[in-house]
């Protein structure tokens, strides 16, 4: 009993440190609106692995990867979709 509380403690406190680590590039990329130095293709990549994490802990019922996955799937959603919108052609004004 022991063991399986402490595993799901692990997931939880791994999820909350890589949730975390997204929170400050949202918040610069968000008020600054500065998003040259971010890489697009890298984001398309994370996302990509988020869906699939997220698919991989529906399967096994790992709550702990769902609920991170489907947060960070939405964190860099957010810095993906501010990079797109930053690069279009009508936000350059051209």
């Amino acid at each position: 009993m022991t063991e399986g509380w402490a595993i799901g403690l692990l997931g939880i406190v791994a999820g909350l440190c890589t949730t975390g680590s997204f929170v400050p590039q949202v918040v610069k990329a968000w008020r600054d609106g500065e998003t040259s130095a971010i890489s697009t293709r890298m984001y398309v990549i994370i996302s990509v692995a988020f869906v699939l994490w997220l698919g991989y802990g529906l399967v096994i019922g790992s709550w702990p990867i769902i609920i991170f996955n489907v947060l960070n799937l939405g964190l860099s959603g957010v810095i993906l979709f501010l990079k797109l919108r930053a690069a279009s052609p009508r936000r350059r004004g051209a």
